[in-house]
């Protein structure tokens, strides 16, 4: 959920890896980076250590948290084969307070929004299944009825939603509100094709700066929507 706008730039968010797979690495390294982390030498006892069990030891007094084929979950312990939901949510429990619980991206994606009867296109910044950020040409009021229409991979998506903020930004460069919604009354099916097109839109990422052989080895580690393995 989008519950404020305030400033998430990166300020320490350092990283090790260590797992038993090479591309499994690779993977986690380019992805990370994706997420604003800096990848930093395993042994660094100021550093996060993310590692495989049985692959690394953590420096004394080191923060770790286990890849583990254990059923087991936690905030120090992630099973495998990874989700990248499940990964992301660990992640933002450790360097973020408070969290957020949903996967997000930055995107350009045209959208748009019925308000008092008034349809209006909009360009979304920020894409969660729970939430979205765009610009507005006026003020909006909290909990004001929206629907927002989308498109992803040719299918419209009608979500019921509200707003949860708006702010007038100066700098802004097309329109000078910024609104956030919640997805108050969207469906599951609509939330599970959300985090299907986020999910595969950072594996796409991921995928054009790896070797082809790398990536599908990478893959095998992880625990992946029907609908994002079937493009991959």
């Amino acid at each position: 959920m989008l519950r404020d706008v305030s400033d998430r730039a990166v300020g320490g968010k350092k990283i090790a890896i260590a797992t038993c797979c090479d591309a499994f690495t690779d993977f986690l390294k380019v992805l990370l980076r994706h997420w604003s982390f800096e990848i930093c030498d395993v042994g660094r006892p100021d550093v996060l250590l993310l590692a495989e069990e049985g692959c690394a030891e953590p420096a004394e007094g080191q923060r770790a948290v286990w890849l583990s084929r254990s059923k087991y979950q936690g905030t120090d312990r992630l099973s495998l084969p990874l989700s990248v939901e499940n990964f992301w949510q660990v992640l933002e429990h450790l360097y973020h307070n408070p969290p957020r619980m949903h996967i997000r991206l930055d995107v350009e994606l045209v959208a748009s929004v019925v308000v008092d009867d008034e349809t209006v296109s909009v360009k979304l910044s920020s894409l969660s299944d729970m939430g979205c950020r765009f610009s507005y040409y006026r003020e909006m009021v909290r909990d004001q009825h929206v629907f927002l229409s989308l498109s992803l991979d040719g299918e419209e998506m009608v979500i019921d939603s509200r707003v949860i903020y708006a702010h007038h930004l100066s700098a802004a460069v097309d329109n000078n509100v910024r609104i956030g919604l919640l997805f108050r009354g969207i469906q599951k099916d609509q939330r599970d094709k959300l985090r299907a097109y986020l999910v595969l839109q950072f594996l796409e990422k991921v995928q054009k700066e790896m070797a082809p052989e790398t990536f599908r080895k990478a893959l095998e580690y992880l625990d992946l929507p029907a609908m994002v393995s079937a493009k991959l």
